[in-house]
């Protein structure tokens, strides 16, 4: 005895529309994930910390956070394509968890700039230190037009 398997054109016409619906909802997924604006946390001792950077023209924004309410701390670095070094304003500034925006004491020349964030977390005897490569930034081009961009570019 042989079995066959019997498709009417109805159960035919759900399965393409039931194919259709998930492959839309895993695209619509897949650009959320990739459209946000933000790097992977870093642990430094017993600490994680995240970074948000934005460039605006001459100015560099950035905001360090940490699950720490103190003892926690930051330090931006610029890699200047032009001098070929990376520079600082070697201020450390407070990572805890109510931290809000920084402004790096920079000058900028026209150009792309590479970022690097420090972090330091005290440990009760010494402080542990790490750090992460900026790699999603808050790129703004006039007071109202911005976007998430993998460059920064500052100077202008």
């Amino acid at each position: 005895m042989t079995s066959t398997s019997v498709t009417t054109p109805r159960t035919g016409i759900i399965r393409r529309l039931a194919a259709v619906i998930i492959a839309t909802a895993a695209l619509m997924i897949g650009f959320a994930i990739a459209g946000t604006a933000a790097n992977a946390d870093t642990v430094t001792g017993n600490s994680v910390f995240g970074s948000y950077v934005e460039c605006d023209g001459d100015d560099l924004y950035f905001t360090v956070n940490s699950d720490e309410y103190d003892g926690s701390y930051a330090k931006i670095w610029v890699y200047d394509f032009i001098a070929e070094e990376w520079v600082t304003d070697d201020i450390w500034v407070e990572a805890n968890y109510y931290s809000t925006y920084n402004l790096a004491d920079l000058s900028f020349e026209p150009g792309f700039y590479e970022v690097y964030v420090s972090y330091a977390q005290w440990n009760g005897y010494d402080f542990d230190y790490s750090g992460e490569y900026i790699n999603t930034y808050e790129q703004y081009y006039t007071a109202t037009d911005h976007d998430t961009s993998d460059y920064c570019y500052l100077g202008a």
